[in-house]
């Protein structure tokens, strides 16, 4: 018999070094690539959050560049500002397609599915399907029929090429989210504290009221539909749940200075790091005629505190006198074309029009979603047309005033004055004595005014309500023959990855052009 080499401390020594061998990298190995990671809820929450704020990429290309210039709160001389021109740019188009889906929706997704069985994490779970129904109703209401059941599950199921969904389906599964999602929420559990990064900090009641006041703008736009039936229901639900009862209920994310700044900020604003994009000589975003307009013709107060000449030398900081105001007109270019360009139909130096103003476009401003004031409007136009009991003046007023308040969530140096405030709401509420059309032109004008900034809300109310009447350009080349855009339309790569899909969401909902209205849109 060959006598072993090996001792015994060698062949422990050499076990040891194979079960290091073995184990090295078990990690890494055994890990599923294509599994969700586990991340403690606080942490997707607060990120989330700020996805749902969105970055500067889609800020400036859907909310900026296309929804804002489209309805006219902007206007822009450049090409490059295709929204009051209605021409189409993929990049521009798609953008909130390609931000909010694989960012924003696939977090609040995994937080949905990696808290749904745990009743202690019934607050993080609640908050993230409300957050995930803001998003994606920005999403269905810009495109039509989108991805909404399989949307963000691709690293839960595997499913990386998901239907789209009619809107009609969409829209009854907000209704019944934010619903579940209310009676979820329980302020006898955990919260999320400092994790919530909106105005509410982790409030389990004032989630609740957000998800009811959310519900109610989910119900009102079914109002073009011949049967409104069923967006009726949703909006006495929503009031009989509870909805904003305060200014201070608005929703909005708080931003910071650095990484995190604004978005619609880093656009229009001018300090340091911004995009700058009001300062610009030949492409600055400037508030559009028809707003300025408007706003002179009814001496609205916020007139002086959303907007301002630059000086003479083309630095913000310029004249807020409401006299002096001057807004750019939309459709034209920066040539002096007898037919398109501005320097052919008034004064070329984009210096002489009015900007909005930098007080509202700090860094650290915050990105308000829904407000008191939209609140109430929406309700003064629900008791119009007899959904719900109530004074629809009343309701208008308050709505008015708190469209004029919520500026001062922006700066402490925007000061509200209730009795200049009160004045200007009980003159415009002199409408509500009208007919029905006279009311609802009063009330979503107002509405108009008050999303200011929050384009996307304001493209889709103006589509639901036809208010305020725009006259629409018909710049050469455009993509409507000279019609305001309905939809946007889908991103191109989506038909490289997704085609399938989306070729069938064409097919059941009309042709994937700007013209081709979304469901609710459709009486």
């Amino acid at each position: 018999m060959v006598k072993s080499i090996y001792t015994h401390g060698t062949v422990v020594l050499l076990l040891w070094l194979s079960l290091i061998s073995c184990t090295k990298n078990f990690e890494k190995i055994n890990t599923d690539p294509t599994a969700a990671p586990v991340v403690a809820p606080g942490i997707l929450l607060t990120r989330g959050l700020l996805y749902v704020s969105g970055g500067e990429f889609e800020a400036w290309r859907a909310n900026l560049i296309y929804c804002g210039p489209m309805i006219q709160h902007l206007s822009s001389t450049s090409l490059t500002y295709v929204g009051d021109k209605y021409l189409y740019n993929d990049g521009y188009s798609g953008a909130a397609f390609n931000s909010f889906y694989p960012n924003g929706v696939k977090i609040l997704t995994t937080l949905i599915e990696q808290t749904k069985t745990d009743p202690a994490q019934a607050n993080f779970n609640a908050m993230a399907k409300i957050a995930r129904v803001m998003m994606l109703q920005r999403l269905t209401d810009l495109y039509g029929n989108v991805p909404y059941v399989a949307a963000g599950k691709g690293f839960i199921d595997q499913n990386f090429t998901p239907a789209y969904d009619p809107q009609d389906a969409i829209y009854a599964g907000f209704a019944a989210e934010l619903q579940e999602a209310a009676a979820q929420l329980d302020a006898s559990k955990p919260t999320p504290g400092n994790s919530d990064i909106s105005g509410y900090a982790g409030s389990p009641t004032q989630w609740k009221k957000l998800a009811y006041s959310l519900l109610l703008r989910v119900g009102l736009r079914l109002s073009k539909k011949t049967d409104p039936s069923l967006g009726k229901s949703w909006v006495q639900k929503a009031l009989a749940g509870g909805v904003f009862t305060a200014n201070t209920d608005a929703f909005y994310i708080q931003h910071a200075a650095g990484d995190y700044d604004n978005p619609n900020s880093h656009v229009i604003g001018v300090y340091p790091g911004s995009r700058a994009e009001t300062g610009k000589d030949n492409m600055s975003i400037k508030l559009a005629k028809f707003f300025v307009d408007l706003l002179k013709t009814k001496a609205d107060p916020r007139l002086r505190i959303i907007s301002e000449l630059p000086k003479a030398d083309s630095t913000p900081g310029g004249s807020d006198d409401p006299a002096l105001q001057k807004g750019l007109p939309s459709g034209f270019d920066n040539t002096s074309d007898p037919v398109y360009g501005i320097g052919s139909t008034g004064d070329a130096n984009l210096a002489h029009y009015s900007q909005p103003k930098q007080v509202i476009a700090q860094p650290n401003s915050p990105n308000i979603f829904i407000t008191y004031s939209e609140v109430q409007l929406m309700l003064a136009e629900a008791a119009a047309r007899g959904w719900i009991a109530g004074s629809p003046a009343t309701y208008f007023t308050t709505g008015v005033k708190s469209g004029i308040w919520q500026w001062t969530l922006y700066s402490t140096s925007i000061v509200y004055d209730d009795a200049a405030a009160t004045t200007y709401a009980t003159a415009q509420a002199a409408a509500l004595a009208g007919p029905l059309a006279a009311q609802l032109e009063a009330i979503n004008t107002q509405y108009y005014i008050t999303t200011f900034l929050n384009e996307y809300e304001a493209y889709a109310n103006w589509r639901r309500s036809g208010f305020p009447v725009l006259k629409p350009v018909n710049y050469k080349n455009n993509e409507t023959n000279g019609q305001i855009p309905r939809r946007l339309r889908y991103p191109r790569n989506d038909y490289d990855v997704n085609r399938p899909n989306v070729e069938a969401a064409n097919a059941a909902q009309g042709p994937d052009v700007f013209m081709t209205p979304v469901w609710w849109d459709k009486p």
